[in-house]
């Protein structure tokens, strides 16, 4: 079954989420709706965590990765690192 979203008028939904085969990435600040229809489809699959990267919010383009790891940019911070826990980062 598809499901329709949008990401504050905006239909790029890639650009504001990053989904793997071990966890799903969603962008802070978006609306209840946009992190509610992915915590219903997957909520009970993988985590679904809410994140920024160097303090934006598109997460989408800016990471690559998978149950093995996420790369982040170099200018990623110890801060925003923190978000990732429970995932093995590495730079690019």
């Amino acid at each position: 079954m598809a499901t329709r979203l949008m990401f504050e008028n905006s239909c790029e939904v890639g650009v504001f989420s990053k989904l793997t085969n071990a966890y799903c990435l969603v962008a802070i600040g978006g609306s209840e709706n946009f992190y509610s229809a992915f915590e219903a489809e997957l909520g009970g699959l993988i985590p679904v965590v809410k994140v920024s990267i160097d303090g934006t919010r598109i997460i989408g383009r800016l990471c690559a990765g998978n149950k093995n790891g996420l790369l982040v940019p170099h200018t990623t911070t110890d801060q925003g690192k923190s978000l990732f826990y429970f995932l093995v980062i590495f730079h690019f």
